[in-house]
This record gives structure tokens, sequence and C-alpha cells, in this order.
């Protein structure tokens, strides 16, 4: 967690079994607990982690016998992570990236209907 983000200022965004995602109203950063994994994003990070993560073919991964396709190495330099994970975290990851996404756009929905409302009235 960011040393500016106090327990106050954090609201969960996504969680599975395997991790969560919050976001700190503060930095307006995301911030993802997967494993060994924690890191901080700003929007624009994440939505970039978010297209590696979803551009990582597991369908011929899995197909494939090689003992070099059971793992996937994710590395995003710029935000410190490098990380080995087996296919199955590598499907889990996705599904917590995946829904940290679909929480994000529901909330700048909801936030713009809303204000748009108010507005009218």
């Amino acid at each position: 967690m960011q040393p500016h983000c106090s327990v106050n200022t954090l609201n969960e965004l996504f969680s599975t079994a395997k991790g969560h995602s919050l976001q700190c109203d503060l930095t307006s950063k995301v911030i993802l607990h997967f494993g060994e994994i924690q890191a901080s994003f700003r929007i624009q990070d994440f939505l970039n982690f978010r297209r590696l993560i979803n551009a990582i073919d597991i369908h011929s991964r899995i197909f494939d016998l090689s003992d070099e396709s059971d793992y996937e190495f994710v590395e995003a330099p710029k935000l410190n992570i490098y990380h080995k994970l087996t296919l199955c975290e590598l499907i889990q990851l996705r599904e917590l990236v995946n829904g940290t996404f679909f929480a994000i756009e529901l909330n700048s929905m909801l936030h713009q209907i809303l204000y748009k409302d108010s507005e009218l009235v």
C-alpha cells in the first residue's frame, strides 16, 4: 500500500479467493494484491497492465505440451512486476484484473449518471 493512503481512503473494487483490488480516494490509484504481487497503478498503467495480461494466449498454451508453456513470465518493469506464474495463476490474475476493470467502468458510469441527474435538478 502507498504510505499516503490510509485505511479510511481505500475502497475495495473487486476480490476473488486469490486476491483483491482497492482504489485509493486520495491518489486515485488502483492497488492490486495477488499472491506475491502487490502493485499500485495509475489508471493508465492499470489499463496497460490489463492489456498485457489479456494478450497472453492461454488457449494455445493449454494445448502446448512443452514445459515452457506451463509458465508465463509477467513483466511490467515500470511497476517493478517480475513474476513467473503458472497458467492457473495467470487465469486467476486475469479474473482479478478484468473484475477490477469492470468495477472501475461501472463506478465511472454510475458517477456520470448521478452527476448528470444532479445537474438537471
